[in-house]
């Protein structure tokens, strides 16, 4: 317990400036959380021992070239990505250590952490106080879930998956979410899109639930308790961010509809 508490501290002081003031600082966050997180995937696969540095590099340089052909070669995105698409499905054809379930999971990898990274690039770039809200929404879910569901805690949620979770944990996470981040963005919130806001409160608890799901799903599909001991108490970086991952994927959805 004491390692957990002190890594977490730590956590904080390291995250706390690039969030607060976003920028070229939040950037570079993003980019740690990409390269750490690629590592993290790609070394839960059963056979990253015979392809993993190679396809690692090819991955972490697109992930983070991504965002600089967005903004300086908008009409190039499609083929950017386009292009990765045909490399990695075109591996398993040349390389008997490189298998076709290797390549869907590295696939889905540059999708998801793609989009997460994209609408990061949104947050930075045009207002990155929304980034308050979803972490505010994020973890105060997260905090919420684990005491309503430890005092309160009946009825299972998906046992298969998630054996501790609760219904109760569910709903007492999406009121602590909802009530905190929504009440805390009275105090920065001017200027901001109140109906964007709004709606950021009211489904990112939601949708951080599901994201910890989600990653819950591939760990135990892959049989791995956590994606790495690179936070001592903590897991991996994926372990800290995989609700957050979720719901950058949600503020690219409302931002992009409102």
């Amino acid at each position: 317990m004491k390692t957990r508490i002190l890594t977490s501290i730590l956590i904080v002081l390291v995250v706390l400036f690039p969030i607060a003031y976003g920028g070229w600082w939040l950037e570079a966050l993003g980019v740690a959380i990409v390269a750490c997180g690629t590592y993290e995937w790609l070394h839960a696969l059963p056979n990253y021992s015979k392809w993993g540095m190679g396809v690692q590099i090819f991955v972490t340089a697109f992930l983070l070239g991504l965002p600089w052909v967005w903004i300086q070669f908008p009409n190039l995105v499609f083929a950017y990505i386009a292009l990765a698409v045909v490399i990695i499905w075109s591996l398993p054809i040349f390389f008997d250590s490189f298998q076709e379930q290797d390549c869907f999971a590295v696939l889905s990898f540059l999708l998801i952490i793609g989009l997460c990274f994209l609408c990061m690039q949104i947050l930075i770039f045009e207002e990155h106080r929304y980034l308050w809200t979803l972490c505010f929404a994020t973890y105060g879910s997260d905090t919420g879930a684990y005491f309503s569901g430890r005092f309160l805690g009946k009825h299972k949620m998906i046992e298969r998956i998630s054996p501790k979770k609760t219904w109760e944990g569910f709903f007492g996470g999406w009121l602590a979410g909802f009530l905190l981040s929504w009440g805390l963005s009275f105090f920065y919130g001017a200027g901001l899109n109140a109906a964007l806001n709004l709606l950021i409160c009211i489904f990112a608890p939601v949708f951080a639930e599901l994201g910890d799901l989600c990653f819950s799903t591939f760990k135990r599909t892959y049989q791995i308790k956590d994606f790495s001991q690179l936070l001592p108490g903590h897991g991996g970086i994926l372990d800290r961010v995989d609700s957050l991952l979720m719901n950058f994927l949600l503020f690219g959805i409302l931002y992009s509809i409102l």
